[in-house]
């Protein structure tokens, strides 16, 4: 046989081998690859379900209450209490044995106002405790924010900085912040975690934050001067506030005598002397002067409210 015939044949042989074993090669990283694709997309949807999942959970927590079971439920987390055997056995108790004792005192008319008059004083303590927790977390928040400045000016991110300055709160803001921490690693953004938190407990100037950190995080920018300078106004409202509060003390206690006597009297008439209260109910003239007190009682309590507020 010729060499040169002979040279190229193995040379030709050889080629094919090397394709061969190039087309194998080919073949197994491309399964190689599809497999690890395939695993990693699976890892990744898991990861995002129970990313979603947590956040669903989260955001299900701040959606503002609805309904009287949600607004009750606010109401509770607002005050801080616990909405525990420990919190409702001994309302309970009370709600039974205060309208039990004025029946058998009165009457079951007079049992029914003490009832009346038991749950709206219960609903005005945990109003009054829930308000005074706002207050109360409004005054450190500015704090929290020369805490965040300081984070941020050292160089932190403005994300690694809340994390930081959050646990470093005090209560009951440290309350409001742990839950926004929570939203923001549940996957949600974290002005908007702050905008839910803000919400849940009604402090707007925690909504000022979450935007002017939103701000930061979409254009960037100077947001530690913007914060620090938030603070300062914050600081100087917060002392006008109370200067103001100071002065209109007096008009704000007679808004609420006003408000209230008239209701606490009516309920006292009704227990201990209901055989006035329904004499008068029973006559054509005294049936409408207790209704057109009452119309009157519900106008100027809604008046003496909107004065109070004003101040």
């Amino acid at each position: 046989m010729n060499p040169a015939i002979l040279a190229m044949a193995c040379v030709a042989l050889l080629l094919a081998a090397g394709g061969v074993w190039l087309w194998q090669d080919a073949v197994t990283r491309g399964r190689r690859q599809a497999t690890q694709a395939f695993v990693e997309r699976q890892l990744g949807s898991t990861v995002q379900a129970a990313a979603a999942e947590s956040e669903h959970r989260w955001m299900l927590q701040a959606r503002p209450a609805r309904g009287l079971a949600g607004r009750w439920n606010n109401l509770l987390l607002r005050a801080g209490v616990d909405a525990g055997p420990r919190f409702y056995l001994p309302l309970a108790a009370a709600l039974v044995a205060l309208p039990l004792a004025v029946w058998l005192l009165s009457g079951p008319l007079g049992a029914v106002v003490a009832l009346l008059l038991a749950v709206a004083a219960a609903a005005f303590h945990l109003w009054l405790k829930a308000d005074k927790r706002r207050r109360k977390m409004v005054k450190q928040l500015p704090g929290f924010i020369d805490a965040l400045v300081r984070l941020v000016t050292i160089g932190n991110a403005l994300g690694s900085a809340f994390h930081t300055a959050a646990p470093l709160a005090e209560a009951p803001l440290l309350e409001v912040l742990e839950r926004a921490n929570q939203l923001h690693r549940a996957g949600m953004e974290l002005d908007q975690a702050l905008f839910h938190a803000a919400r849940l407990y009604r402090i707007q100037e925690l909504e000022l934050v979450g935007a002017v950190i939103g701000v930061a995080l979409r254009f960037g920018g100077r947001s530690d001067m913007v914060l620090e300078r938030m603070a300062g106004f914050m600081r100087d409202l917060q002392q006008a506030r109370e200067e103001l509060h100071a002065m209109s003390a007096e008009v704000r206690l007679s808004a609420w005598i006003l408000a209230l006597l008239p209701v606490g009297v009516a309920g006292f008439i009704i227990i201990f002397n209901n055989a006035l209260f329904m004499g008068m109910w029973n006559d054509t003239t005294g049936r409408a002067m207790l209704l057109g007190a009452v119309l009157l009682q519900l106008a100027g309590s809604y008046w003496l409210y909107r004065m109070a507020k004003s101040v």
